[in-house]
């Protein structure tokens, strides 16, 4: 009777397959969710297409303020020289052909302006300007000092002296700047009589760039 009993290591080795088989086969916590560093493996992946998206929006998006901030509140940083220049001769400069006061119901057209490069230490610069009296009561006209751009001026006066009604005349500014010098405007005095009194106008005309002639 003792010789058909089962053994005990029978019955243990029967108790550690059955252990270890549920050990291989059942899922593991990281196996079943798919976690990788407490992150799912769903949750890791979105959010790897979140940032996949939302940087090259991001990139945009600051580019576009940078335009808007160009545009309308203007560049904060340095400028060069041809930059000043620019901004110095702006685009109401009066260049050959246009009117020099187009404030007055007259007309004062600058006929020429001309610069040139001579041997010595001062440059001639000669401004002429065609005046008409297009009004119904008297008119003078002035040419007074030059700007340079070194923030130096010239002086001087050249004046049509008293127009009458459709009475025009020409006048020409001569003016010795110094040698390397460019003109960036002149004063022009305008006087309307009538009624027994004087009216003034008084401008700084920018001037557009004067070429430089040999001679």
């Amino acid at each position: 009777m003792t010789d058909d009993l089962p053994t005990g290591t029978d019955e243990t080795d029967g108790t550690e397959s059955g252990a270890d088989d549920r050990t291989a086969d059942g899922p593991t916590p990281d196996t079943d969710h798919g976690a990788v560093g407490g992150l799912s493996k769903r949750t890791l992946i979105r959010l790897l297409v979140g940032f996949g998206i939302g940087i090259p929006i991001l990139v945009e998006g600051l580019t576009f303020l940078g335009l808007l901030r160009n545009q309308f509140g203007g560049g904060g940083g340095g400028s060069s020289g041809e930059d000043t220049a620019t901004a110095t001769v702006g685009s109401d400069a009066v260049a050959v052909g246009d009117d020099m006061l187009p404030e007055t119901d007259r007309a004062e057209t600058l006929a020429s302006a001309v610069l040139r490069e001579i041997d010595g230490d001062r440059w001639p610069l000669s401004l002429t300007v065609d005046v008409r009296n297009t009004g119904d009561t008297d008119y003078e006209f002035q040419l007074l000092g030059v700007h340079l751009d070194d923030g130096r001026t010239v002086s001087g006066r050249t004046s049509t002296d008293r127009l009458a009604p459709s009475e025009s005349r020409t006048i020409t500014a001569e003016r010795s700047i110094p040698a390397g010098s460019t003109p960036r405007a002149v004063e022009v005095v305008a006087l309307l009589y009538g009624g027994g009194s004087v009216e003034t106008v008084e401008r700084r005309v920018e001037l557009a760039k004067i070429p430089v002639r040999g001679g």
